[in-house]
């Protein structure tokens, strides 16, 4: 029985899009994942969900810098608060790059769904998912717990494809890592690009 997302979700009730971080974080499942994609299929609502939450992670991780400056009373390091929404800019693009990479080969393996729905399923996984790795990261003596927290964030990025594409287990993790190279290698060209013309720039 196929979970696939059609291109045309009927009308589910509006819900605040916490209640579908908190859907994603606590009640994780093929049928959740459906029920987000269907919920909304705005693309929009994934930019912003992932947007908020890199803020709000960026500001997490900004605390420790933040403190040490004010401890050590010296003047406050404004290009570190200006880096913030740029990170957060950083994390929209990466997950509508990943959306669509993972779209596209899961087309190729002739997956279904529509990639707004993929990108809302995937920024619902990972808003709480990220707020929680930037507060375990505050937290020296438990970071190794991180390792397992970005495993189960890839764990669920599968169920995740599995719900909207309605691929099997084995096609899904295919997905996830055909796209995750993809991701990889367009990253390592921008920084090669970025350092080469660092290099022939005066």
């Amino acid at each position: 029985m196929s979970h696939a997302l059609s291109a045309n979700p009927p009308p589910h009730p509006t819900r605040a899009a916490y209640q579908d971080c908190l859907a994603a974080l606590l009640h994780p499942s093929i049928a959740t994942y459906t029920m987000l994609g269907q919920q909304r299929a705005s693309i929009w609502h994934a930019y912003i969900l992932m947007f908020a939450s890199s803020l709000i992670g960026g500001a997490i991780e900004s605390l420790a810098p933040l403190e040490s400056q004010l401890v050590a009373q010296r003047s406050l390091d404004v290009l570190l608060l200006a880096l913030i929404p740029v990170t957060a800019l950083i994390a929209v693009c990466s997950l509508a790059a990943f959306a669509w990479c993972a779209q596209k080969v899961a087309r190729s393996f002739k997956g279904t769904g529509a990639y707004a729905q993929l990108a809302y399923v995937l920024a619902a996984i990972s808003a709480p998912l990220l707020i929680v790795a930037s507060i375990l990261d505050q937290i020296p003596a438990i970071r190794i717990v991180l390792v397992v927290v970005y495993l189960y964030w890839l764990a669920q990025y599968v169920v995740a494809i599995r719900a909207v594409s309605g691929l099997s287990r084995v096609r899904a993790i295919a997905v996830l890592f055909i796209a995750l190279l993809l991701l990889g290698v367009v990253w390592l060209g921008i920084a090669f690009l970025v350092g080469y013309s660092g290099i022939l720039l005066p």
